[in-house]
């Protein structure tokens, strides 16, 4: 029975590991080595089982250092590297690095083919080494082939990946109390070089060793930066953008998602054998200055100094220990200035964060309604032909509830870009307003990046879904009718407007053909030709001014009939001249909506909803796997 179950075991790991190297042939990579490792452990191998282990985690460093290094020496290389034209022209600068750096990149990786050929690691068999899932393993086979000193470093190991670990805890306070044991020769198989300097470095410090503490903490500081470096650039590995986005986005999205793996770096290096300590880079400084001072060197003392105010320019002690060194008689302001990698390092940390700062203010919606209302909505037609007099047209209430209204004006507030849907005009019809907009591809990719919740986007699908089963109701349509255009706006006065404006925020027009003076309609371009039903759903009424009209010429001198607009009101008319509207000036606030344009024309289907389409599709399959 027992027999039976390890072999099933055996065959489901197998079947694991082929898929954790992406299905390849796995011999001699770390993978396949890790496997061979598991099942020497289920045989009571543990010759075999260390071996094997041994071996996977040296092949994962292998693999790891040379990739770390190919990225890093590329990247340089195309920083350093002579540009093909003598003047930066719509960034092409950055691309000719970016195509250098990738060609270097393919170079170095046929150079150590071998490694990166079986390696074949994906992010799950990444995953499983950076866990430091083979000392759960290894500890377990050193104990029993007597290498109790051995035994007791694999556990602390994944302790120091894994401090809570309470099962590994007991077993590492098992082997300390073994004979043969000394726990003060327990070390990390994991630590970076950077760790044990720093260790001798502050040892020294201890023993008033100053030579030693400036020897040990410049290697350390040394090897820290390296480390990071190569952290960081470990975070530059592919990434499954789940469908296709543009060029730019494309390049966005993974660059957010490398950036933030960057940022997790130094958390991730702040550990000296699993004790934490947040100022670890900084402290080189603050030993370094010191030191410095004590053998003599006052101008690397002053730099030094100089770097850790960088880190933290409050520090009181530090700056007490500016003063006194500024006291001195051969002290000038010459001497403090900060070290190089220390302005690097931070100039680089305050770019990256402003970065990521910008991207969670301008990108993640923070609702101001928990939850989208579930309040019955109570459609109903209030205005028709006669009412509005004029033809194919109507005004309807009920479309959404207040709460979707509160919802959309806030994405419209945090998301909307100036000029959106305006050829990036941000003023386009009057100098008096200011004009933003959010697509339905925007909103995709805001959900996409992970930076909105999918409901909103299901809530701006719905809303306009519900729009185009109305229209077609109502005007009876008996073709097929597809989205052309979605947009939500917001038109704002801007602060130094007058408030006894006669002009309009959008002048009479029909939205397919071309207004002429002598209210001939044109269907020529510029003109949206193929459109033929319009519709606008109302977000909000807190605003002054913006009021619909229908007007029977071009010069608003007949208007027909007026519109307020309000939260949940929709008004849905066809596209032609018959139809001729406009938008009165907006004298104070914002005044918020949709606008749904459609035709019959499959040529001009909306591409961008079949996109959010997929989008959200792609959440939901997430959800049900979840």
């Amino acid at each position: 029975m027992v027999a039976s179950a390890r072999v099933i075991y055996v065959v489901l790991l197998s079947v694991v590991t082929h898929v954790l190297a992406g299905g390849q042939n796995t011999t001699k990579s770390c993978v396949h080595l890790y496997e061979k490792g598991v099942e020497a452990y289920l045989d009571n191998r543990f010759d075999l089982c260390v071996v094997y282990f041994e071996n996977a985690v040296q092949k994962y460093r292998d693999y790891t250092k040379k990739l770390q290094n190919c990225r890093l020496k590329c990247h340089q290389e195309a920083q350093l590297s002579e540009p093909l034209y003598p003047v930066d022209v719509d960034n092409l600068l950055f691309y000719e690095r970016a195509v250098k750096s990738t060609l270097c990149i393919v170079k170095c990786k046929r150079a150590h083919k071998d490694t990166f050929v079986n390696s074949n690691i994906n992010k799950e068999a990444e995953k499983l080494f950076e866990d430091k899932k083979p000392y759960e393993y290894l500890h377990i086979c050193y104990f029993q082939n007597k290498e109790f000193q051995k035994a007791a470093s694999a556990a602390f190991t994944y302790l120091v990946a894994h401090p809570d670990d309470k099962i590994m805890l007991s077993n590492l306070k098992h082997y300390s109390s073994m004979d043969g044991v000394d726990m003060t020769e327990v070390v990390n198989f994991e630590a970076k070089d950077y760790v044990y300097l720093y260790i001798h470095g502050a040892d020294a410090y201890e023993k008033k060793d100053w030579d030693g503490v400036v020897q040990n903490f410049e290697e350390s500081l040394g090897a820290y930066l390296q480390t990071e470096d190569e952290c960081r650039a470990q975070c530059e590995g592919p990434f499954d953008q789940g469908w296709y986005p543009d060029l730019i986005p494309s390049i966005a999205n993974h660059f957010t998602f490398v950036l933030k793996c960057k940022h997790k770096c130094r958390n991730r290096l702040n550990s000296l054998n699993g004790e934490k300590h947040d100022d670890l880079l900084p402290s080189h400084y603050h030993y370094l200055q010191y030191a410095y001072f004590k053998i003599g060197n006052l101008r690397a003392a002053c730099a030094a100094v100089s770097s850790y105010l960088l880190f933290y320019p409050d520090d009181e002690a530090m700056l007490s220990n500016m003063e006194y060194y500024k006291r001195l008689p051969k002290a000038n302001d010459d001497l403090f200035i900060p070290r190089p990698e220390a302005v690097h390092y931070i100039q680089r940390e305050m770019y990256e964060r402003r970065i990521l700062k910008y991207i969670a203010r301008e990108f993640k919606f923070d609702d101001p309604a928990k939850e989208i209302a579930s309040e019955a909505i109570k459609y109903r037609v209030v205005m028709t032909e006669k009412h509005l007099q004029g033809p194919n047209r109507f005004v309807s209430e009920g479309l959404a509830t207040t709460k979707e209204c509160k919802t959309l004006v806030s994405i419209a507030k945090m998301f909307a870009i100036l000029g959106d849907g305006y050829q990036g005009k941000k003023s386009p019809h009057t100098v008096m307003e200011k004009f933003e907009g959010v697509t339905l591809n925007r909103t995709a990719l805001l959900v996409y990046f992970g930076l909105l919740d999918p409901k909103y986007l299901e809530l701006y699908l719905r809303l306009t879904d519900t729009a185009k089963v109305k229209v077609q109701e109502f005007f009876q349509v008996k073709k097929q009718l597809y989205f052309t255009y979605t947009h939500l706006v917001c038109r704002s006065a801007l602060p130094d407007s007058p408030t006894n404006r006669t002009d309009f925020s959008h002048p009479i027009h029909a939205d397919n053909c071309n207004v002429l003076d002598d209210n001939i309609c044109e269907k020529l371009p510029p003109a949206y030709t193929w459109r033929d039903y319009s519709a606008i759903i109302y977000l909000n009424n807190d605003f002054e001014g913006g009021e619909f009209i229908f007007a029977a010429d071009a010069n608003a001198a007949q208007i027909q009939s007026v519109v307020q607009p309000k939260c949940g009101r929709m008004i849905a008319f066809s596209s032609g001249s018959e139809n001729l509207h406009g938008v009165k000036a907006v004298k104070k606030g914002s005044r918020c909506a949709i606008g749904v344009w459609f035709t019959f024309d499959p040529e001009h289907e909306e591409t961008e909803r079949i996109t959010a389409r997929q989008v959200v599709e792609l959440f939901q399959t997430k959800d049900l796997k979840e």
